[in-house]
C-alpha cells in the first residue's frame, strides 16, 4: 500500500526526520506550505532514500521566493497536480 506523506512545517519543526522512518519504498514526500524550505537543501536527494518520489508544491515555493531548478530530485507540481497524485497513492498521511 502506497502513502503520500505531506510535510507542512519548515525544518524547524524535524517533521521529515519523524516521518523518515514510516517511509516504504514507493511512497512519495509533497513538500507543502512552510514544508517548501526543505526543498532548498540541495543535499535532500543525497541524505535520503532515492526509492522515495519527492515533491515540492509550485506555488508555495513561489510564494517564499524560492526557485529550483537545479534540483532534479524534487518534481516540481501545481495544485492540479497535487491532486492527481492524491489519487494515484492509496493513502495520504499529512504531517504536521
Amino acid at each position: 500500500m502506497s502513502t503520500l506523506h505531506t510535510i507542512s512545517k519548515s525544518p524547524k519543526s524535524h517533521l521529515l526526520r519523524e516521518c523518515l522512518p514510516l517511509v516504504d519504498k514507493g511512497d512519495g514526500i509533497l513538500f507543502i506550505e512552510d514544508g517548501v524550505y526543505y526543498c532548498a537543501n540541495n543535499k535532500l536527494s543525497d541524505d535520503f532514500e532515492s526509492d522515495i518520489t519527492w515533491y515540492g508544491l509550485k506555488e508555495d515555493l513561489n510564494a517564499r521566493g524560492l526557485e529550483l531548478d537545479d534540483i532534479k530530485a524534487i518534481q516540481i507540481i501545481n495544485y492540479k497536480n497535487f491532486v492527481e497524485i492524491c489519487e494515484e497513492f492509496d493513502k495520504v498521511i499529512s504531517w504536521f
